[in-house]
């Protein structure tokens, strides 16, 4: 006899689904060994995603450090109800999984060291806020303690339901601020500006501010003008796969590429994290529905599967991009002559190898040789710097607001009025709109030797914007926010879309 979904009325169920400590048994592989609360009706199968989700998929086994990362998985668990009674709503399909991984020398195990991680599972989508508990639960030194688990739950049991704005949260002896804004898709959360306000609460956490820093991932990159390639590649909806060596580094750079386009929502699927043992239907691979997706993955040979799925299904082929670590600074571009080891464009040193990164053929955007030169001696700096990211997020926020400009500018003298008064807009019409961006130009530097090129670049670009999926997914969260605005609830902030 089927059982009616279980809707908890607990105040834990509003913020979270569960705290899980996971145990790596060298015999069986990944377990549980704590559920907290006990009684959470998750399918056998999601249990096992979990498992398998955190922990990682490569380790070096002198490592000391805890890593913490995040993964998303579908909810396939039918007596777990994830509908909060508020916005913001979360998700009733997606567990979000933010981990702690701590691996521990102990002479008694067969391999001389244990491994566990701590996950909490949460409808919501809050890495850095959920990062920050899961640290505040592990900070003592150890990583499954009951009283810590159940002290944590007690806490945030008493918490009211999360709602768009400031909460005070009282949680193991201090007290974590959290701001909730009215779509996750604001531009620059948590970053301070230039003169801080005297309001700004040090230590504030804006739930759906990017986890990790630029400041740490460039290092990493294959060259700096690729934080242009990616951009139109998310931009346009396009599929990525980011491949770094531990899962702490792939989620947070899937994080921090999803901010350089706000307020554009990517609306494609994303999964920070992936394993071998994935579910891949859900990225449109091996039966799935064809979707955009960026993903971030640690196993060359998940890689060669998910690549030649796509080219088998005659889909365009993922960009890759590849995180390592060179000797050596960041070159500033891509060196195209060269196709070897030594190279950071070429194939990442795992077990197994990669697959070669293609050049994009085609380029709109022309580069900020400032913003360039200004990464360029920061990187130099090494780890003295935490400049890098501000410089990245702000320069970005500013090009997709020059970008959005003129479809701005287009659709406020396109919309019409219902009877009702609600704004509604007439059917989009793409030759209108680049007619009317011929006519009053944009602010976006296009690449091109000669007027005739840029506009075709520009017309290029913009086109392939208007028939994706992120065209339709900024639409409807700006319609979304302007009815809130008018209602009131925002405050009449006309301009919180932008």
């Amino acid at each position: 006899m089927a059982r009616d979904p279980v809707i908890p009325s607990g105040g834990f169920q509003h913020w979270a689904v569960a705290f899980i400590v996971c145990n790596f048994n060298v015999d069986v592989g990944p377990e549980i060994e704590t559920l907290c609360p006990p009684d959470v009706p998750f399918a056998a199968a999601d249990l096992s995603a979990i498992c398998f989700n955190s922990f990682p998929e490569q380790q070096n086994t002198e490592t000391a450090e805890d890593l913490a990362f995040s993964f998303a998985i579908t909810n396939n668990s039918p007596d777990v109800h994830l509908g909060p009674p508020n916005a913001p709503h979360g998700s009733a399909d997606t567990f979000h999984g933010t981990c702690v991984f701590r691996q521990e020398f102990d002479h008694s195990m067969k391999r001389s060291f244990n491994q566990r991680t701590l996950v909490m599972i949460s409808q919501h989508n809050f890495p850095s806020f959920h990062n920050r508990l899961l640290q505040k639960m592990t900070e003592s030194g150890v990583i499954s303690d009951p009283v810590t688990l159940h002290a944590a739950y007690n806490h945030m049991f008493a918490w009211r339901p999360p709602t768009v704005g400031r909460h005070e949260l009282p949680f193991l002896g201090s007290i974590i601020t959290l701001d909730i804004a009215p779509h996750r898709s604001f531009p620059l959360q948590g970053l301070p500006g230039p003169t801080p306000l005297i309001s700004d609460i040090p230590g504030s956490i804006y739930a759906y501010e990017p986890i990790g820093s630029w400041d740490n991932i460039m290092h990493f990159m294959p060259c700096i003008t690729d934080l242009y390639v990616l951009y139109e590649k998310l931009i346009l909806c396009e599929s990525i796969i980011v491949v770094a060596k531990s899962p702490q580094l792939a989620s947070e750079a899937v994080s921090s590429l999803l901010d350089l386009i706000c307020p554009v929502p990517y609306a494609g699927v994303v999964k920070p994290y992936m394993t071998m043992q994935a579910d891949f239907k859900s990225i449109g691979i091996d039966g799935g529905t064809p979707q955009s997706f960026i993903i971030g993955i640690t196993n060359p040979f998940l890689l060669k599967r998910i690549i030649a799925a796509a080219e088998s299904s005659h889909r365009m082929r993922p960009h890759i991009l590849y995180l390592q670590n060179f000797d050596g600074p960041v070159p500033t571009r891509r060196h195209h002559s060269i196709h070897h080891k030594s190279s950071r464009n070429a194939l990442l040193d795992l077990p197994g190898g990669g697959i070669e990164v293609h050049t994009p053929s085609k380029r709109f955007l022309k580069s900020d040789p400032l913003v360039l030169s200004q990464i360029e001696a920061m990187l130099k700096l090494g780890d003295q710097t935490r400049d890098i990211g501000p410089i990245i997020r702000r320069h970005f926020a500013e090009l997709t607001a020059q970008f959005l400009s003129p479809l701005i500018r287009y659709l406020a003298t396109s919309n019409v009025v219902t009877p009702g008064g609600q704004n509604r807009y007439a059917s989009f019409s793409i030759p209108d709109f680049l007619a009317s961006v011929s006519k009053y130009g944009t602010s976006v530097k296009f690449r091109g030797q000669g007027p005739i090129q840029r506009h075709r670049a520009r017309d290029g670009l913009y086109e392939s914007f208007c028939t994706s999926p992120n065209f339709y997914s900024w639409l409807e969260m700006k319609m979304t926010l302007e009815q809130e605005a008018s209602a009131g609830p925002l405050g009449g902030g006309e301009n919180l879309w932008r």
